[in-house]
């Protein structure tokens, strides 16, 4: 009798591991009832630095770790008021959960080369083997990390650009192709919006 008992007891203590086990995998995967707890993201609260809020706000759904509230903030350091004027400066940051998630930012630079750019932009984020092309711009570039547009911006005087870079801190689910994706996608829109923004005269060369 002694025998079968201990033998319910380790069976039950099975069952409870596994049970356990499950609840387990199914927070970390964000399966329900766990995903009820994530935050909500709203276009109305997106950084504006980042374009079309409804695209952004999508794309942040996607790539971005569930977390129970998100905050956005949206800097603008240097505004371009005329022709004269060399520089350009903003920021967003995106938090959630105590951490930083991503950041965007763009600024006015000069650049004798774009692979010179290239080099300075991805040092920080991702081994330069791990970027690839895509087009905007008149360099583009993005990783599971990281997506950076050099746009132009001034044709008359110093051929100047604006450098776009967004930067993903902490990920969600989302497979690599779609967060190399969504990085893209935020990029262009920063780009757009910074490209009208600073005034530039020369075409950004991004697609809407």
């Amino acid at each position: 009798m002694a025998m079968r008992n201990r033998s319910l007891i380790s069976l039950a203590g099975g069952a409870v591991g596994v049970v356990g086990l499950g609840f387990g995998l199914a927070y970390a995967c964000g399966a329900p009832p766990f995903d009820e707890e994530r935050g909500e993201i709203k276009g109305s609260a997106v950084c504006k630095t980042l374009g079309a809020s409804g695209g952004a706000a999508d794309v942040l759904r996607k790539v971005l770790p569930g977390e129970s509230s998100y905050s956005f903030d949206d800097q603008v350091m240097h505004r371009r008021v005329d022709d004269a004027d060399r520089t350009y400066e903003t920021a967003c940051f995106v938090n959630g959960g105590g951490k930083m998630l991503l950041s965007a930012t763009a600024e006015m630079v000069g650049y004798d080369k774009a692979e010179e750019w290239v080099r300075d932009v991805v040092a920080n984020a991702s081994a330069p083997s791990d970027v690839t092309s895509f087009q905007a711009g008149d360099k583009a570039v993005a990783s599971e990390r990281i997506a950076a547009i050099y746009v132009p911006c001034r044709d008359k005087g110093p051929r100047e650009h604006l450098s776009v870079v967004v930067e993903l801190k902490r990920r969600g689910g989302a497979t690599d192709a779609e967060v190399r994706e969504g990085l893209s996608s935020l990029a262009r829109g920063a780009a757009l919006f910074a490209h009208r923004q600073a005034m530039c005269d020369a075409p950004a060369k991004v697609a809407g």
